[in-house]
């Protein structure tokens, strides 16, 4: 046991050198025509991320060390929730409260640097790897998150069961009715943006947002045909308005991207259309094994999407899917028990199942094919 952690140790040291390329995530919001609110989010990363869903019940105690070994923040839950963990380390990357409350950790390498705890303020420190915790276990909307967040101190707490890893982290929130924030610290400070219902990664979420200057020509309509002098230009197919739409898996294209396909998709009509959507959409920043490769002191690593997640604001639904399985997995928040006294929960994602659905003696008779009469 204590190898496999000194060999994840190593990988994610190494991971972390070569952080630009090594993890990459994409997040975003979409709003079916009866109001369903739907987050889909994925998660990329070079090393098995292990992960366990878990659940998190009213009334857990929480409590947190600050800087010097004195106490921090300290709270008890007000509403449960059900989050993913990564290296069966009890720390939510993503969950979704049981007010329909969404939380994301997304990697921001470069740029992220955490707060600085005053001293005699331990008591309002919070470690950056229990935000998720902490905002999902007390709030409902994403305006009590934003206004509760300057009363706290995010610090860097290093992982000591990996290293004394500290990962660059900004966060995002959405709640039911679709309201959402961007959370970034950036040279020790808090910055809150309003989302525009799409988050990736590095570099700040305000430059992502500037660059969407750039590509206001895409349309999803062709482009008429041009005259020039005796010739007729016509477009050399359908999608030819996309033209320049980036194709690469970096943060910035990944969000280009998303941000055009959601502005032009189809609205969809109902909470399971949604789900349908959201899944093609997301497809299209999916990450094969072996596209996206780092290198680091001689050491090859390729990131891949790990899992991805579709959480149904509206109605307390929670659907992922993984790498190695890409059937829909759903958990109903109806069907968990989030009550003061009950037992909290954990599962692994990582399920192996078939490839395919052998539909060989499916087949029915046909009738024969009516030839009509001229």
């Amino acid at each position: 046991m204590k190898k496999l952690v000194s060999h994840v140790c190593i990988l994610l040291i190494a991971l972390l050198c070569a952080a630009s390329s090594a993890i990459a995530c994409t997040d975003f919001r979409l709003t079916a025509k009866d109001g369903t609110v739907f987050i889909a989010r994925s998660m990329e990363f070079a090393e098995d991320l292990q992960s366990n869903l878990r659940t998190s019940t009213r009334g857990r105690q929480f409590t947190t060390v600050a800087p010097n070994n004195k106490p921090g923040l300290a709270w008890k839950a007000k509403y449960g929730y059900l989050y993913l963990d990564s290296f069966n380390q009890d720390f939510t990357l993503d969950g979704m409260n049981e007010a329909g409350l969404s939380f994301e950790a997304l990697y921001l390498p470069g740029e992220a640097e955490y707060q600085v705890v005053p001293l005699g303020s331990e008591a309002k420190g919070l470690p950056y790897l229990n935000i998720g915790d902490w905002i999902l276990s007390n709030f409902q909307t994403a305006e009590e998150v934003r206004n509760a967040l300057p009363s706290i101190f995010v610090f860097a707490q290093p992982l000591l069961s990996m290293g004394n890893i500290v990962f660059p982290l900004h966060f995002s929130v959405f709640d039911a009715s679709g309201n959402g924030i961007v959370v970034e610290y950036i040279k020790g400070k808090l910055t809150i943006y309003n989302q525009i219902g799409v988050m990736t990664n590095s570099p700040t979420y305000d430059w992502q947002v500037t660059n969407l200057r750039n590509y206001l020509n895409l349309s999803p309509y062709a482009p008429n045909p041009v005259v020039a002098g005796n010739f007729v230009f016509v477009a050399t197919g359908q999608g030819a308005g996309m033209v320049g739409l980036p194709g690469d898996v970096s943060p910035p294209s990944r969000f280009v991207k998303m941000s055009f396909m959601l502005k032009t998709s189809s609205v969809a009509a109902t909470a399971s259309d949604a789900l349908n959507l959201v899944q093609h959409i997301i497809n299209n920043v999916d990450i094969p094994a072996g596209i996206s490769r780092a290198v680091s002191n001689g050491k090859e690593s390729t990131e891949t999407t790990q899992w991805v997640v579709f959480k149904d604001l509206s109605h307390k639904m929670f659907y992922y899917r993984t790498y190695h399985d890409m059937t829909i997995r759903s958990v109903s928040f109806s069907k968990l028990d989030f009550s003061d006294n009950a037992v909290r929960l954990k599962m692994p994602i990582a399920v192996t199942s078939p490839y395919q659905i052998d539909m060989s003696d499916q087949f029915i008779k046909a009738k024969a094919a009516q030839v009509a009469k001229q």
